[in-house]
Parts: C-alpha cells; sequence; structure tokens
C-alpha cells in the first residue's frame, strides 16, 4: 500500500536527517465561521530556496533517499524533502512534463492511487502563478483535515470555481471531470484537439482532490503583499514566513486573500 510504503521510508529519511520539515509552529484562526490553519516556516525555508537555486529539476535524476514506490507506468511517487505534512507525497512523472501542460488519464490513474485512503486530500499547481515552485509535472498528497471543507461542498465559495463531487472516485471519472472545468473556466486554448500529440499549455489553476470531490481554482496571481498562496491554502491550510506575516494576514483577511489571487 503507497501510503504503509511512504510511511516506511519517511522513518528512515527522518532518521537519517535528510528529510528537513519546513513547517513548524501553528494556530488556529476563525473568520466568518471558518477555523483557518496558519503554519509559520522554519529555517528549513532557506534551505529549500538555496536548492531551488542551485537544482535545475530535483526530480530528474531523484534523490533515491526520496523514493518510496512506482505508481503505473508513467510515474512515481516520492517524498517530498521538505514537507508540510507527514509525510508529504509526491507523485511525478518519469520523463519531463511541463507542468504547466494539460494533465492526463495516467497523471490522474498514478494521482488517485494516493487518494484513496481516508484524510488525504490530493493538491495541484499548474504554473508559477498558481504557486508551483518546479516546473517537471508533479501531483501532491498530504494528510490533513480541510478548513474549508463546508463551503466548499455547501457553494459558498466566494470566488470562482468548479466543484465536482463523487460517491466513489476513479480515475476516468474524475479525468473527465476535470476537462469540463477546464473547458469552462478558459483554462485551455479555445478550439483545442485534445487527440493531438503537442502539449496543451493551460492558463494557471489549482486543484483540490479528496476521495469525494474536485475543486478547481483559477488563478490570476501568486500572491498578495508577501504572502504566497498555492492549492493548499485553498483548504483552508496556510504556511507564512514569520510572525508579521501572520499577523499581517490575520488583519487582511486569509477569505479576501484567496479571493485577490483567483482569475475574476
Amino acid at each position: 500500500m503507497l501510503w504503509d510504503k511512504a510511511l516506511t521510508v519517511a522513518k528512515n529519511a527522518s532518521e537519517a536527517q535528510v528529510l528537513l520539515p519546513i513547517a513548524t509552529m501553528s494556530s488556529v484562526v476563525s473568520e466568518q465561521g471558518t477555523d483557518f490553519f496558519i503554519k509559520v516556516m522554519n529555517d528549513n525555508l532557506n534551505k529549500k530556496i538555496q536548492q531551488g537555486q542551485t537544482q535545475n529539476n530535483p526530480f530528474l535524476p531523484y534523490d533515491e533517499q526520496m523514493f518510496v514506490d512506482t505508481v503505473g507506468h508513467e510515474h512515481v511517487c516520492l517524498l517530498n524533502k521538505y514537507p508540510v505534512g507527514d509525510p508529504h507525497l509526491l507523485i511525478c512523472s518519469k520523463a519531463f512534463v511541463s507542468q504547466s501542460s494539460l494533465l492526463d488519464l495516467h497523471d490522474f490513474s498514478a494521482w488517485i492511487q494516493g487518494v484513496t485512503y481516508p484524510n488525504v486530500v490530493g493538491f495541484f499547481n499548474s504554473a508559477s502563478e498558481a504557486g508551483a515552485s518546479q516546473r517537471h509535472r508533479h501531483m501532491q498528497l498530504i494528510k490533513t483535515t480541510v478548513p474549508l471543507e463546508d463551503m466548499i461542498l455547501s457553494g459558498k465559495l466566494p470566488f470562482k470555481h468548479k466543484l465536482f463531487t463523487f460517491d466513489r472516485i476513479n480515475s476516468e471519472k474524475a479525468y473527465f471531470c476535470y476537462l469540463a472545468a477546464m473547458h469552462d473556466l478558459g483554462l485551455t486554448p479555445k478550439n483545442t484537439s485534445l487527440n493531438i500529440n503537442e502539449p496543451i499549455e493551460c492558463l494557471p489553476y489549482n486543484i483540490l482532490l479528496t476521495q469525494h470531490w474536485m475543486l478547481v481554482i483559477p488563478r490570476l496571481t501568486n500572491h498578495v503583499g508577501d504572502i504566497f498562496a498555492n492549492a493548499l491554502n485553498y483548504s483552508g491550510c496556510f504556511l507564512v514566513k514569520d510572525q508579521q506575516q501572520h499577523d499581517w494576514l490575520i488583519d487582511y483577511g486569509c477569505l479576501r486573500l484567496l479571493t485577490e489571487c483567483v482569475a475574476p
């Protein structure tokens, strides 16, 4: 089982001190009846930034100590070296595929192998404007609660999005819902044929994926002020650099920031 293997690999990597968690202190902030989680990052963030400046592609080749398993024919599961959860998994394409190009059925088939567990949230950042820090195709997985779930499922999100719900998720159903969302939100070029072999570049967006629902969000920008937002923020979980950003976010408003990062 994927998560069982991941826990074992994470334990070994932690004991070898090669995992560098970036989130430490956390708080709960209530806003409009919703409790948001805000975590403050530690000094490992600087190590992540330095690695990003010196390493072109951490997934090709990947660090063998981060390897969890092969997932299907085209993907591998790796630990995130700089996790925000315990563990924090990445489903990466074996060969380079652009993060900003349209996902395919193989991506969903691999990703969903990690989603069909209790309390797992999958998230995807399609481009730098949507919070992606790497250009190599990767989908992410963590175990967490979703503070915004009630608002998501009740249709009360104050920004543009597409929501799909499932009794039992499968890759084909999720993939075709995804294609519908990309079309309806105008995230793919008009008159695009899905049968061509060339990769289809998309406008920026995020996906949140669980066993029972999928949320697609068109993005306008990856930040407001000095606070950056990726897909995980749209679950109601935030990461900030320091106490000053923590206090600023509370004053500014979590929902306000999320809304201003979404394409109108």
